[in-house]
């Protein structure tokens, strides 16, 4: 299915519905749920560890969009690398199951769903399911994102 010229790049016609890929695994620390948290969610049960320990978690918890934030790096050194760059065109049903604490270590698997040509020659789109679940198998992020994804350039006539 895929195109030994074009070993280094993913394009549409290389996609398929049920294709897998998985990727990490990534510690979260203390300092990087306090780093995040102090620039993009503020919130004591993220910047401040003794303050967490009365909020609703219990404990020290990172932010969902860190997490999320986190799934983007994984996807991005797992899945194979599409000319262009992985652009989003929507995230839907994201749910946060669970919270990540500090030494969760976290993985992914990715699932195409289904793939698609556009009215646009140049990409379709592939809807995305990505799971991201901690050391124990227990998910922390599941999300489906539809993203455009270059199509495979005709070749050149002579």
């Amino acid at each position: 299915m895929t195109d030994p010229t074009h070993h280094n790049s993913w394009y549409m016609e290389d996609c398929a519905a049920g294709q897998t890929f998985r990727g990490g695994p990534l510690t979260v620390t203390a300092e990087d749920i306090i780093a995040f948290a102090k620039q993009f969610d503020p919130q004591p049960f993220h910047t401040d560890p003794a303050a967490a320990k009365t909020s609703t978690f219990g404990g020290h918890v990172a932010s969902g969009w860190h997490t999320t934030a986190l799934t983007m790096r994984l996807m991005v050194d797992a899945l194979p690398k599409m000319p262009g760059g992985m652009i989003g065109r929507r995230v839907e049903n994201i749910d946060w199951p669970r919270p990540v604490r500090p030494g969760d270590t976290l993985s992914i698997v990715s699932e195409v769903l289904s793939v698609r040509a556009t009215s646009n020659p140049t990409r379709g789109l592939m809807r995305l399911k990505t799971r991201t679940f901690n050391q124990d198998g227990e998910d922390v992020v599941v999300m489906e994102a539809l993203i455009f994804i270059p199509r495979r350039p005709a070749p050149l006539q002579a």
